[in-house]
């Protein structure tokens, strides 16, 4: 099915008016207002660290409120679009200034783009000589003695490529992981507890607050070849949830990996560091270099040292261990 999009300029009130207006001829729709940007910066939220520069500046060029929904490209969607028009036309009539230019754009949207146009900027690469990561419909060659891992993030974070969980994959590569149980706190695509496996982990725990986080982790396992067995998979916030802390704190663990944002890092040291065995690794990414320093200060108070730490394009890795 292909769509046809459909954008109004306006402001913030017109968007609410606009889409009490039109409530009924669209199934939703996708406000896009800069102040919202800036909202988010004058007031930092526990689950994000790192706002893209690239994104603050494109909405420091944007000077209104953009209204946008999305028609089907049939009969239907046809008259819904001349439904829409007629009643933007009623609302221009009116001349209320507070609403905007009110001026409509419509174009179409193939299927094909909306479902996988991100899939040109997903590439194989090779972690090291023991791991090369791809996407299920590339070809790779790997070399003799590496690991394949087939990870098709979808819409959960986690591709590999980026710095935060390159990092990790470098150096859980590094790493005897024969016979260890994983916890990874915070999944995403499910990558790097596929990767442990792959590299000799025992079995697995994971968990992400996202329930779409937990079904692409699945549906990678799957493509990897690996038993559900193998790996338990629990959506929710265990700092909130006291039925799935315990089912975590049931254990200890081998190697932690968690790559979040550092509040909830911080947040987890208590936790982490009491869940961690002995002779366990531990690997914190997700980190901005500026907040390198308050992320291990709060596992060093729970007894934590420094195995090793990496700085890449403006992030951090701490793999930590407990003091011996």
């Amino acid at each position: 099915m292909d769509y046809t999009e459909v954008s109004i300029e306006t402001t913030r009130p017109g968007a609410e008016e606009l889409t009490a207006v039109l409530e009924d001829v669209a199934q939703g729709f996708v406000i896009d207002d800069p102040q919202d940007v800036q909202d988010l910066l004058d007031a930092p939220s526990p689950r994000w660290d790192y706002i893209d520069e690239r994104l603050v500046a494109r909405k420091s060029d944007q000077t209104g409120v953009t209204l946008r929904f999305y028609l089907e490209d049939s009969e239907d969607g046809q008259l819904s679009l001349a439904e829409a028009r007629q009643r933007v036309e009623q609302l221009k009539s009116q001349g209320e200034e507070a609403l905007g230019s009110l001026s409509m754009t419509v174009r179409p949207v193939r299927s094909e783009d909306w479902e996988n146009n991100w899939k040109q900027y997903y590439k194989p690469f090779v972690v090291g000589p023991r791991l090369l990561v791809r996407p299920s419909w590339e070809e790779a060659q790997p070399e003799e003695g590496q690991k394949v891992l087939v990870m098709d993030p979808a819409s959960s974070f986690g591709t590999g490529s980026h710095a935060t969980t390159r990092l990790c994959l470098e150096e859980l590569e590094g790493m005897d992981l024969e016979g260890r149980m994983l916890l990874d706190a915070g999944c995403g695509s499910g990558i790097l507890a596929i990767a442990a496996l792959l590299l000799g982990a025992r079995e697995g725990l994971v968990c992400d607050v996202e329930e779409n986080a937990i079904r692409t982790t699945l549906e990678n396992m799957e493509k990897n070849g690996l038993e559900k067995e193998r790996c338990t998979l629990l959506q929710g916030d265990f700092l909130q949830d006291e039925a799935m802390y315990r089912q975590l704190a049931e254990h200890r663990y081998g190697i932690i990996t968690a790559n979040i944002v550092s509040d909830v890092l911080i947040a987890m040291a208590p936790h982490l560091c009491r869940w961690l065995e002995e002779e366990g690794d531990l690997l914190l990414s997700g980190i901005i270099d500026e907040r390198g320093d308050e992320v291990l200060e709060a596992y060093e108070k729970k007894g934590m040292l420094v195995k090793n730490r990496k700085s890449r394009e403006g992030w951090t890795i701490l793999h930590l261990g407990k003091k011996v």
